[in-house]
């Protein structure tokens, strides 16, 4: 297909499958009907997904166990990575945004709309505020979808994470269920307007227990869950000491 007719047939069906289903998911949460709003958001993003020529292969979904909630964190990689999850999890999730998401026009309503949790980085209290909704959450049985790097990676890289999505996995006592993204960056780099169709693969991986943790454990679950990640997406963690050729070799 020519790229400009895949470029108005991507973002057509951006704009009509994001106000169909968005309607029926606000629906659903008015009447608290989760589970309503969650088959939404899967079906938002198979939607996305095929428009954009993606095929989604899910590795490792059986370590997730069914009915049981998880704080998931993934690596943050283009403005794709919810839809493409949305449809690719086992489960539903809702998710923890940034606070500046709700003032963008429409998007931002809507996803406040369904559940989403914000987190204002900019007021401490707040921010708590909205952990511990989240950490209702987790308690009511529903898993919440973090991207701990906060912001999009620009160069591929696994970027430092950040530890809101660890002090809610402590706080509620669930595991933490790392998801690498790996061949998205590829298929929409920084600045680029319409994805390259292909492969994509959702890698789920072995759950990290918190029970028995406290807060204070919070850097040490935040670095073991990033070095899974940066293992499952074959990216070396930033500062991690590079081995010469000579000291491979002994």
């Amino acid at each position: 297909m020519p790229a400009l007719p895949r470029h108005l047939y991507f973002y057509l069906q951006l704009g009509l499958r994001t106000v169909a289903h968005g309607a029926v998911a606000v629906d659903a949460s008015l009447r608290g009907d989760w589970v309503g709003v969650e088959r939404q958001q899967r079906a938002w993003g198979a939607a996305l997904a095929r428009a954009a020529g993606l095929r989604l292969h899910v590795d490792g979904a059986h370590l997730a166990v069914p009915g049981r909630p998880y704080v998931i964190i993934a690596n943050h990689v283009t403005a794709l990575d919810p839809p493409v999850l949305f449809a690719a999890l086992p489960m539903g999730t809702t998710y923890v945004a940034k606070r500046e998401l709700l003032d963008v026009p429409f998007f931002g309503p809507l996803i406040g709309r369904t559940g989403a949790v914000f987190i204002d980085r900019g007021d401490s209290l707040r921010s708590r505020q909205a952990l511990h909704a989240a950490v209702a959450r987790v308690h009511a049985g529903q898993s919440v979808l973090v991207f701990a790097e906060g912001t999009r990676t620009r160069s591929g890289r696994l970027k430092p994470f950040k530890k809101g999505g660890f002090v809610l996995a402590i706080g509620a006592q669930v595991d933490v269920l790392p998801v690498a993204l790996g061949g998205l960056y590829e298929k929409l780099k920084p600045g680029e307007l319409l994805p390259r169709p292909g492969e994509v693969t959702i890698r789920l991986c072995a759950p990290i227990s918190t029970v028995g943790m406290g807060y204070e454990d919070r850097a040490r679950l935040m670095a073991q869950t990033r070095a899974v990640i940066a293992e499952a997406t074959g990216q070396e963690l930033e500062g991690a000491a590079r081995r010469t050729p000579a000291a491979a070799a002994q």
